[in-house]
Formats: C-alpha cells, sequence, structure tokens
C-alpha cells in the first residue's frame, strides 16, 4: 500500500491498434494487438528487453452498456526465454491503490528471470492506472507544500474534491470485480487458457479477486503483502505501523551497540514530533538544509510533524531506510535533520516510482474499504504520531463518487488455487497477521515470513526462486525453504559508521 502525506521508471510507449475484439480465442501467445516494443529509433530510449511486446485492449468502460465509453487497457509481454515455452504465463499486479504494473516492470522484471526461462510475463496496467485511461487528479504544486501545514490539507482536499467531480459519472466503474474481468479479457485475447498471478500489496486483493471469479483460468497465486478487503483501509495502519516501528525497536535494544548508541527509539521520536509540535506553534515548520544522497546537490525540507510522521510510515516500508532509522530518529533528537531529510528525499523517490492515479485509488479505498469503518471506529480511531489515518480518509470519502459492487464482494474469498503467501516482519500496512487470516481460506496455501522483511518481500534473498519453482510445480511440495530464515534484519549499527565525534555533530541548519 501507499499513502500520499495527504492521502523512475519512464512508462512504455505503448502501440495503439484500434477495433481489436476481446472474444475470440487466439492461438496461446499470439495476438494480433501485440507489438514488439519501440526502441532506440522510435523513442530514443532502449526497449524494457530484447523481444518485449506492447498493445492496448480495447474494453467497454462500463462492461454492461454496449453504449458505454471505450478506454484502452495497455499491456506488457515479457516473453519466455525458451522456445517452446510452458502456456500458462505469470500476470504480474501491481499495489497502491493505483499503481501502474507496466511502471513496476521496470523496476522488477529481473528478479522474475527464472520464471521467464519458460513462462511469458505479462503486466497490465490496471483500468484507472499507468496508461489505460488514468484517474489523475491535480497535485500540490511546490509552492504549495511551503504552505502551512493546515493550509496543506485544505488545498489538497480541495483538489480532490475537484477531481472527485470530474470523475463524478466514471469513477465507480474502477474497482477492483473490473480489474478481474479485464485481466481475464486480456488472458483471453493473448490466448492463454490459465494463468499464474503474482500480485504486490493491493495487488493481491486483485489476484484474490480473479481466482473468485475465474478458478477454471487460475493456476498458482503468489501472494506477497496480502491486503484483503477486511483490512479496511486505513483502519489498521497506526496499529500495524505502530507495531512494525516498535519491532525495529525491539531489535535495537537487543544489540549491545544500538542499545549504547541510540538507546530506545520509540521514545525519541515522540521526543522529536513533540519538539517539531512546539516549534511549528511557535515559528512553522523547520527549514532543513541537506545535500541530497545521490547527487549532494544542497536541497531544503520542511520539516513539520506531519512530514516527521510520514517519513517514519514510508521508511517501514523498505529493508534499506527501515535499516536507517535508529540513526536518524537518534541524530533528530540531537537537532542534527539531515540524515531525517536524507531519508525523506529516498522515501518520496519510492513514492514517486509508484506513480499513484490517485483517482483510481480513492475509488478503491472510498468503495470497497470505507463501508467497513463504522461511527465507532472513526471515534476510537488513535493517530500516528499524529497522522490521522482515519480521520483523514474520511474527509475524503465523503464526498468521493460511490460505486456498487457485488453483495458478497467482502465475504471472504475461497479458492482450491496453490498459493504462496508471503510476508515481512517489518510491513507496517500488510503484515503477517492477514496473510494468515486469507490462508484460513486456502487449502492449498503455504506462509513464508521473512524476519528481516519489510512491505515486499519477493526480492530479497532466495524468495525469486522458490517463486519460480512453486510454479513450476505448482506446488511448495518438496520444495525447502528454510532459506528464507536466512533473510535477517540489517544490522542497525555498521563498522564504518562510529559514533559522531563532537567535531562532526553540528544541526543541519535548523532555521524556524
Amino acid at each position: 500500500m501507499n499513502i500520499n502525506r495527504f492521502g523512475s521508471a519512464a512508462l512504455l510507449l505503448l502501440t495503439t491498434l484500434y477495433g481489436c475484439s476481446p472474444t475470440p480465442e487466439h492461438e496461446a501467445g499470439k495476438a494480433d494487438f501485440m507489438k514488439l516494443c519501440p526502441g532506440f529509433v522510435e523513442t530514443g530510449k532502449p526497449p524494457l528487453v530484447f523481444g518485449a511486446e506492447c498493445g492496448e485492449l480495447s474494453v467497454k468502460e462500463n462492461p454492461d452498456d454496449p453504449a458505454s465509453a471505450d478506454i484502452q487497457l495497455s499491456v506488457l509481454r515479457l516473453p519466455a526465454i525458451s522456445p517452446v515455452p510452458n502456456t500458462d504465463p505469470l500476470f504480474l499486479i501491481q499495489g497502491g491503490p493505483g499503481g501502474s504494473s507496466i511502471d513496476m516492470a521496470n523496476q522488477i522484471h529481473g528478479f522474475f528471470a527464472d520464471v521467464r526461462k519458460n513462462r511469458d510475463l505479462v503486466f497490465v496496467d490496471q483500468r484507472g492506472t499507468g496508461k489505460s485511461n488514468p484517474l489523475r487528479c491535480e497535485s500540490l504544486s511546490t509552492d504549495d507544500q511551503l504552505l502551512p501545514e493546515s493550509e496543506q490539507h485544505q488545498k489538497y482536499l480541495s483538489l480532490l474534491k475537484n477531481c472527485a467531480e470530474k470523475y463524478a459519472g466514471s469513477s465507480g466503474f474502477y474497482t477492483t470485480p473490473y480489474a478481474a474481468q479485464d485481466l481475464d479479457l486480456v488472458r483471453k485475447a493473448l490466448g492463454y487458457t490459465s494463468i499464474n498471478l503474482w500480485g504486490g500489496s493491493y495487488g493481491t486483493r486483485v489476484a484474490l479477486e480473479y481466482s473468485r471469479r475465474y478458478p477454471q483460468h487460475t493456476r498458482t497465486l503468489i501472494l506477497d503483502g496480502v491486503a484483503p478487503v477486511s483490512i479496511a483501509l486505513p483502519k489498521y495502519f497506526a496499529r500495524d505501523t505502530m507495531l512494525a516501528l516498535q519491532a525495529v525497536n525491539d531489535e535495537c535494544l537487543a544489540q549491545p551497540d544500538c542499545a549504547t548508541e541510540f538507546g530506545n527509539i520509540v521514545q525519541k521520536a515522540e521526543s522529536v514530533f513533540q519538539y517539531l509540535q512546539s516549534t511549528q506553534a511557535d515559528a512553522g515548520a523547520l527549514s532543513i538544509s541537506y545535500e541530497h544522497p545521490r547527487n549532494q546537490q544542497t536541497e531544503t525540507l520542511m520539516l513539520s510533524p506531519r512530514t516527521f510522521s510520514s517519513l517514519l510510515f514510508m521508511s517501514l516500508y523498505s529493508r534499506d531506510l527501515t535499516v536507517l532509522l535508529p540513526r536518524a530518529i537518534s541524530y533528530a533528537e540531537q537537532k542534527d535533520y539531515r540524515l531525517l531529510a536524507a531519508l525523506s528525499a529516498l522515501a518520496n523517490e519510492q513514492m514517486q516510482q509508484m506513480n499513484i492515479m490517485e483517482g483510481m485509488r480513492y475509488s478503491v479505498i472510498c468503495n470497497e474499504d470505507w463501508p467497513q469503518i463504522s461511527a465507532d471506529d472513526i471515534a476510537q480511531s488513535t493517530p500516528f504520531f499524529g497522522m490521522h489515518f482515519v480521520k483523514d480518509m474520511q474527509a475524503i470519502c465523503e464526498f468521493w463518487p460511490k460505486a456498487t459492487l457485488p453483495a458478497d464482494y467482502w465475504a471472504p474469498i475461497k479458492s482450491e488455487a496453490p498459493a504462496l503467501l508471503l510476508s515481512g516482519k517489518h510491513d507496517p500496512v500488510t503484515p503477517e497477521s492477514w496473510a494468515k487470516a486469507v490462508a484460513e481460506h486456502l487449502p492449498n496455501a503455504l506462509l513464508l515470513t521473512a524476519s528481516g522483511g519489510n512491505h515486499s518481500i519477493s526480492t530479497e534473498g532466495c524468495i525469486p526462486q522458490l517463486i519460480a519453482q512453486f510454479i513450476e510445480r505448482a506446488s511448495m511440495e518438496g520444495i525447502n525453504s528454510e532459506c528464507v530464515s536466512h533473510i535477517k534484519p540489517l544490522p542497525l549499527v555498521l563498522g564504518a559508521n562510529q559514533k559522531k565525534s563532537a567535531s562532526s555533530s553540528s544541526t543541519g541548519s535548523e532555521q524556524p
């Protein structure tokens, strides 16, 4: 899952062909609407991989209305290396909600190289995302982000209200059941009888819904960071994020070097938060000058209480950023905010890579998750360092257009398909508990948890090889998964990062 502060791979250029019908069955792997992706001559950029195919499939925005507008689903296929590939490909589904699966392909396709030896990899931009009729909302400008926090929030809500009005007549067709139906139209148009599905975060919900609606075409499921409908985004965000932060704190306190150098980081984070609150009340957000960790260019961060809370939240998504949290929090408690600012820059880059389409995001959350949140849930919700996830979402879902979903949509999904469920111990939004709840209704499921994992572990350690073996056999039987236990938390104190000397402990240009 991804969350905006108040809510870099380039997109592939796709070939547009009109008049393609998704209904006829084709020979497996053949489709007349797919063409080789443009390369150097056409775009000045190389294709994702040699032989990559791009195309657009025309579908109805409202499948039940023949007169409904046509929308185009962007499709990317990375053909199998084998000249005689298996006929059941792997469909890979991005999270968000609102992220582009094709953008994701640029970042992760290499981790599925073993799968691609014998199977096609297929990426479909879910309707409302990427190049599939994206429901794009206007964002806060650079100048807006210099406004006081309360004014930023009101401006953001105003922009979203305009977006809701813009898509009022169509946003109801951009929910998960329509996404599952689209995937099956793509499957059919590409000529596949059965498919394997990998979903990350919200993408696991799409994969599960597909398995419910099309069990005869579902060969296997790989669910990484399981996010069922019952997760009721963002009802449990504050609880699960604090549990993830506390887990990092416990690991630090259990390591003598970390405990001595950094101490209790939860307590220190609370101290930093309170200081930023008092500073903001007196003089506004702090202006922090720092060097960007990628290009060493001097940049400025306006550090407010909410910026700090959002940074903690986003850093827990990533294994690489989580390992720096104890040091960043400890330095910030000493009024040195440079490392905190550098972490913020990296976290923002990761969020930008998701390329979230907020119109689609809120069409999903406000129609699938929000109906499960009661008035008591709202009243009893607790913040995570001042971030009121539930109340923030309430302000949006009150005006977001309503959609109609199947009556049984919120029932647990039962599937006989072999399923591999993956979780990370430090996941702030889709912890292991949700995978366990889903696994209860999947009789052929196996859950693997990495103690050193965060939000998505498919690219960690031996997991890519386990996924390839699971798909090959359609079972984990006979596959040794003990290697997952070696995906440990990264060391919180590195030998090269000794405690700062007095001469290097200057603050990060704090300017109220």
